[in-house]
């Protein structure tokens, strides 16, 4: 039975993802802009309410994902308000020159763990992703986000198959990106994926 993902961009819907049938929630804030890290009062209320896991975007800004030396202090913060909160797991990313920022990777999951780590789409923006598979295979990362680096996930639907084909159970290959109730089974059954995600996805 596949895992469905909700993205949200609140606390109400949140709440209206879980009534419906959600799995798991991604919570966010600043949808508009691909997600920012919600408040502690968001994220801690969402916990208090919900019995079903809690991924939490740590994002602290939108645009590109290449970060400054503060930034990566504010995302160690965020990290750290998640794990006090005691979320099921967070979702990152950071890229430079088209590469997985291994360095601030390596920084993030060493204060995330034994929290689940999700490596949200920035994988789209790399360029060699098998390479960036093996690598997070190494880093213990427990899933990619990814729409096969096309405009959505049904565009990227072949790729997602070669990813999924490559990664070959060492870690979860999840689609995203313009999934819904209409098209959310036939992606499943597509490319063979076990968890997708969407905003609309219940």
């Amino acid at each position: 039975m596949a895992i469905f993902e909700a993205c949200v961009g609140n606390y109400e819907e949140a709440i209206s993802a879980a009534k419906r049938g959600a799995d798991r929630i991604e919570l966010c804030d600043n949808l508009m802009e691909g997600g920012t890290t919600p408040s502690y009062g968001t994220i801690r209320k969402t916990l208090e309410k919900l019995d079903i896991p809690i991924m939490v975007i740590i994002r602290p800004r939108g645009g590109n994902f290449t970060y400054i030396k503060d930034e990566i202090e504010i995302m160690k913060y965020d990290i750290q308000m998640c794990k006090d909160l005691g979320v099921h797991g967070v979702v990152i990313g950071a890229i430079k020159e088209s590469k997985i920022d291994k360095d601030i990777i390596k920084e993030l999951i060493s204060l995330a763990k034994p929290l689940s780590i999700t490596f949200h789409m920035a994988f789209d923006e790399i360029e060699d992703k098998y390479t960036a598979i093996d690598e997070l295979v190494d880093l213990k990362i427990d899933r990619i986000l990814t729409k096969g680096g096309a405009e959505d996930a049904i565009s990227g639907k072949d790729t997602i198959i070669e990813l999924i084909n490559y990664a070959n159970g060492r870690i979860s290959i999840m689609p995203g990106k313009g999934v819904n109730t209409d098209n959310r089974d036939f992606l499943l059954a597509y490319t063979g994926a076990t968890e997708i995600h969407g905003s609309k996805i219940i």
